[in-house]
């Protein structure tokens, strides 16, 4: 292929590629501007953090990872344009699992010492033990593994109210997964991932 066609073909699946990202961006600008969920579920936290807006359409998924900082209160929820219908969603957390598990076993030569018949050792003129013999011993190395699964805490379909809040004892990463129901009809809409933060801390600074 010449260089010139080459060059021409990058050139245009560059263009193409900065267009659809210009075409997202302003997919989100317009579902941010959105009133996707009311006062009486959004309360009084402060969504502009970390908050997702996104335009979907019924079959697609996306997932969100946020960092939930420790002491702080947080207010997650999904809502999105009626027109989509069945939108679910699940919060998952990265958890590690600790194991002693064993390493290594490699025979080992010991003493045999001196016992009276209580058991208990007996000791020459020096306050040394008495050796009679060596016996060997299997020597056990231990060690730790660890294990990282994923535990859902939260889903839309098996919760009794439709968000999740926490207050983290400790600054943790979470991953909101989103799912569109399946329609008849495809349709594209607008989908908010809310993240809510209210400072527990009266003394710290809130926008």
């Amino acid at each position: 292929m010449p260089k010139r066609y080459s060059k021409h073909i990058i050139y245009i699946f560059i263009s193409a590629l900065f267009f659809s990202i210009q075409i997202k961006e302003v997919a989100a600008q317009k579902c941010s501007k959105k009133k996707l969920a009311d006062k009486d579920i959004r309360l009084d936290f402060d969504y502009r953090g970390q908050s997702l807006f996104v335009e979907l359409s019924n079959g697609d998924t996306t997932s969100l990872n946020i960092i939930l900082y420790s002491k702080q209160n947080y207010r997650i929820f999904v809502a999105g344009e009626q027109k989509l219908g069945n939108i679910e969603y699940q919060i998952i957390v990265p958890k590690k699992k600790f194991n002693r598990v064993m390493e290594s076993v490699q025979p080992k030569t010991v003493n045999v010492y001196k016992k009276d018949p209580n058991g208990f050792y007996l000791y020459n003129p020096e306050g040394e033990r008495i050796v009679i013999g060596e016996e060997t011993i299997m020597d056990t190395t231990w060690t730790r593994e660890t294990t990282v699964f994923k535990e859902v805490v939260f889903d839309s379909n098996k919760a009794e109210n439709n968000f999740w809040e926490a207050t983290p004892s400790k600054t943790q990463l979470i991953t909101i997964k989103v799912n569109v129901g399946l329609s008849e009809k495809k349709q594209l809409g607008c989908v908010g991932l809310y993240v809510g933060r209210e400072y527990s801390n009266i003394y710290q600074f809130r926008r």
